[in-house]
């Protein structure tokens, strides 16, 4: 068929062959981009019946958006051939990537958590697959995995199963592909029940998954015999040989998930396919973070298999050459070495433990219930059954135990927000402090300290103290003043408070010791020693947990991880001494330490993973159309989205690739690709017609670059536009011809073919941040920095020197509003908010003419929950919407951990 057209499709070359038809390389001469055709085998379509069911069920399998699922783009007929459309991927299929030896643990984890992603979507959706097996898996050259042939192995089940279709199915010896009989799939990847051609459901891909993993690690099939009929008898009634015989350094919980995915029972099998995925997302955290024993019990390498001997030797070399050294220099320290015992192992987000003084008891926030909220929890250390303390559908978090143990303190967003107290084993709650957060008690119980404020929105943060059983609040006055203190935690003796503050110094956000009877307070120095340390101080800065004797511990940044940290003070100058101690070590997230008298930590363990999605929605009208859809999904964090006019291509940056570059989305096709290779890159934008895109390239200099994109997402050399211009990027305009750019009181248009900038708009005294052209270009949104915590949202003209009179503010600048974008016809703009304490998107309509504020501020979606929002941890800055006319996009932070503990020693 190579030459021929089947409908607009141009058959180029063959790519391979299974069960039910052929696969072709062919092009769309539509939208000239290459497809993947499956021209079906006239025999496996000559039954009406079946016909119909298998577009029925590649119909629904078209319905599934998932970036580790092949896209179908259409069903069609072209002389006398039944054919299927789908997505082109280049690479490999993944028993082309499976090495005799199997492969790396971290590409098996990498790969195994995608394909199970996949499936757990198309079972959610009520589709099984059928035919997992290592050629129906494919691995791009990035490491994208797409998994093909959804829907279509359902097409081979007949209602009935008789002898001639067995021996069919079963004689002929070929390569592994999808059988042609009655027993549906593929024979050495087959679940028992498959095999003997009883009803099966989602259980059985979990156990071809198995069998594919089994072989991801070993490089073997989990079952094999001389035949197919001695291969099904081998699934039927013998176990596999296990992992660890062939593979002895394979970590012992996936040698277990393995198992458990092969049990001959489905009733005994993983029931459901998230489990899987969780599991294995569990798994890939430990690895990357060092913490994953093998089945033998020792550390599992990061990378095993077998080094070569010309390195090996090398190493040698630099051992004996540097051998006198080593032994002549001074010992140091030993390193501390924690052992880490996990407390919970939930799928969601379980997170925020509290120790009870004694160490026996831990409380935590989890969304284990399933109901989409964060409720508090309490279980024994030791073991047994936890408690769920509240079941309000609002988030509780933040749980602190009494000294005595028999109360607890939590925050609540339930009814605007507040502290509350419970009995620790269950009981009503009580309303303690109407906005109250992490409410402390005092060392003898008698009293709770936190904070109150919605600094964004305009109320500023500030500690109180009240009883702890109840009455009114005594607010704290610090000497010197100090603005937005927040996060409290008492001292040892009950008589100071250890807080978050700012004052008026320009690197004012500090630690402070004050007093609590008196307000006199003094800065610990503390982020001055954390910055020689290089611990992240900002944005984000590393808030006070625990004090403990004169131990304080933190979490906070380093790098792109996160890790618990114990440091110094001195009891007579409240001074930071010596240097910070890191606890925890990984890649992931280690978070909100608590420690008891007894020596116990308990911390969260979480991963973060920042994805862009989108919210369907009729833009010109602000009125929402659907629910949130995921748009991009890799580990890395991929970030600052812009999406063309007509909502096909997309630009987003990405770290996956190792640094921050840009990518290229086609949001019909799924098709995902690199732009550029520069360091360091920020703030991609792609124009209206999608022609070209900007970014930001931050190395020694800030300069900004133009690449030009033609069909297809071919792109040519980038081309410096300008040279120091300021890493602010905002927005190209409508033409292509302008980007916008910022730096402190100044918003400048920059011609991209002559280089020449001009001032639009510029202010005396306030910074001016992220303006974005209307799409006529006649008009520009950007927002005005009060201070560090308030933004106030104008619009203005977009002809040079436009003066301030001119301007129109769409908001008071009480709050944080920021981030602004317009709808398509200029009469809405939408912008992040976060009056309400958390990052939503929010809309005002606008008089067509004048471009004033009509109606009230809507709230296109709130993003309220601990599990996802807009706040992330890792980087705080990434906001951004794109706006066109029928979708939103933007990046969501996805929060998922559990709970770990270890023994410190004794706390005096």
């Amino acid at each position: 068929m190579i030459g021929q057209t089947l409908g607009h499709y141009r058959i180029e070359s063959k790519l391979g062959e299974g069960g039910m038809g052929v696969v072709y390389r062919a092009l769309d001469t539509h939208l000239n981009r290459p497809a993947a055709i499956k021209v079906l085998r006239a025999e496996a379509m000559m039954d009406p019946d079946r016909k119909r069911r298998f577009v029925q069920e590649a119909q629904a399998a078209s319905a599934l958006n998932h970036p580790n699922i092949i896209t179908i783009y259409d069903i069609n007929q072209a002389d006398g051939a039944d054919f299927m459309a789908m997505e082109y991927v280049a690479g490999k299929t993944l028993d082309q990537v499976i090495p005799r030896n199997g492969l790396r643990l971290g590409e098996t984890l990498k790969y195994a958590v995608q394909i199970a992603d996949a499936l757990a979507r198309a079972h959610a959706a009520g589709i099984i697959h059928r035919d997992i097996k290592p050629g129906n898996i494919m691995v791009t050259d990035v490491g994208l995995v797409k998994v093909l042939d959804f829907g279509l192995a359902k097409l081979t089940e007949s209602g009935e199963m008789d002898e001639a279709a067995e021996t069919q199915a079963l004689r002929a010896e070929r390569p592994p592909r999808t059988e042609e009989g009655a027993i549906v799939g593929t024979v050495a990847y087959m679940s028992p029940e498959q095999a003997e051609g009883k009803k099966i459901d989602a259980r059985s891909d979990i156990f071809s998954f198995g069998s594919l993993l089994y072989e991801m690690v070993t490089g073997r099939r989990a079952f094999q015999g001389e035949t197919k009929i001695s291969t099904l008898a081998t699934i039927l009634h013998k176990e596999p040989q296990p992992v660890s015989e062939i593979v002895p350094d394979t970590p012992l919980d996936l040698e277990k998930t393995i198992a458990r995915c092969l049990r001959k029972d489905p009733a005994r099998r993983l029931q459901h396919m998230d489990d899987v995925k969780t599991l294995l997302e569990d798994l890939k955290e430990e690895s990357e973070s060092g913490k994953l024993t093998s089945s033998t019990g020792a550390a599992v390498p990061s990378q095993r298999r077998y080094v070569r001997p010309a390195i090996a030797a090398a190493v040698l070399l630099i051992a004996a050459a540097g051998a006198t050294w080593w032994w002549l220099r001074p010992a140091p320290p030993p390193a501390p070495q924690l052992a880490l015992t996990r407390l919970t192992s939930d799928s969601g987000l379980t997170t925020e433990p509290a120790l009870s003084p004694d160490g026996k008891l831990l409380a935590y926030a989890s969304d284990r219930s399933g109901e989409g909220n964060l409720d508090i929890w309490v279980q024994q250390v030791a073991g047994g059954a936890p408690i769920r303390l509240t079941t309000d559908p609002a988030d509780d978090s933040a749980p602190v135990f009494s000294p005595d143990g028999s109360q607890m303190a939590f925050r609540s967003e339930r009814e605007g927000g507040g502290s509350y107290i419970i009995p620790a084993l269950g009981g009503e709650p009580r309303l303690l402090a109407k906005s109250g957060r992490n409410p402390r008690y005092s060392p003898d119980g008698k009293r709770i300290a936190y904070w109150v404020g919605e600094a964004h929105a305009g109320i500023p943060r500030r500690i109180q103290v009240m009883a702890s059983t109840g009455g009114p609040p005594k607010p704290l006055e610090f000497h010197p003043p100090i603005r937005f203190t927040d996060f409290p935690v008492w001292s040892p003796d009950g008589k100071y408070l250890l807080f978050l503050g700012q004052d008026q110094a320009p690197a004012g956000t500090e630690w402070w010791v004050a007093s609590v009877e008196t307000g006199a307070a003094v800065k610990t120095g503390a982020f001055d020693a954390f910055r020689r340390q290089g611990i992240i101080t900002s944005p984000g800065p590393p808030v006070p947990a625990e004090w403990v004797g004169d131990q304080i511990f933190f979490s906070a940044r380093l790098g792109d991880g996160a890790g618990l940290w114990q440091v110094s003070i001195s009891p007579e100058t409240w001074q930071i001494t010596g240097p910070a101690r890191r606890l925890t070590f990984g890649t992931g997230l280690d978070t909100n330490p608590s420690v008891s008298t007894s020596g116990r930590l308990a911390f969260s363990s979480l991963a973060e993973n920042l994805d862009v999605w989108s919210l369907p929605i009729d833009a010109n009208q602000a009125k929402p159309r659907g629910d949130l859809q995921r748009l991009t999904q890799d580990p890395a964090a991929d970030v600052q989205p812009s999406i063309t006019a007509d909502g096909k291509r997309m630009v987003f940056s990405s770290n996956r690739a190792g640094t921050r570059n840009v990518w290229l989305k086609d949001l019909e096709t799924g098709r995902e690709s690199p732009l550029n290779v520069d360091p360091i890159v920020e703030n991609p934008l792609i124009a209206a017609d999608g022609s070209k895109a900007a970014y930001v390239v931050n190395s020694d200099k800030q300069r900004i670059h133009v690449m030009a994109i033609g069909p297809g997402g071919r792109h040519g050399v980038s081309e410096i536009v300008c040279e120091d211009c300021g890493h602010f990027l905002a927005d190209v305009s409508p033409d292509g011809k302008r980007v916008l750019y910022f730096v402190s009181k100044t918003i400048f248009a920059l011609s991209i073919a002559s280089g020449e900038r001009t001032v639009l708009l510029q202010h005396q005294k306030y910074n001016l941040s992220d303006p974005r052209f209307s799409a006529d270009g006649r008009w520009v949104a950007f927002h005005m920095q009060i201070d560090p915590l308030r933004r106030q949202m104008f619009i203005a003209p977009s002809r040079p020197g436009a003066p301030e009179k001119e301007w129109i503010p769409i908001t008071d600048g009480s709050a944080m509003d920021r981030f602004a974008a317009w709808s398509p016809d200029g009469n809405v703009l939408y912008w992040i908010s976060e009056r309400d304490g958390f990052r939503c998107i929010v809309a005002q309509r606008l008089d067509p003419g004048r471009k004033k504020p009509v109606g009230p501020l809507l709230y296109i979606q709130h993003l309220h929950s601990a599990r996802r929002s807009m706040m992330s941890f890792a980087d705080p800055t990434w906001g951004r919407v794109s706006v066109v006319r029928d979708k939103i996009v933007f990046t969501l932070a996805e929060r998922a951990g559990n709970i770990w503990m270890t023994e410190l020693g004794p706390q005096k």
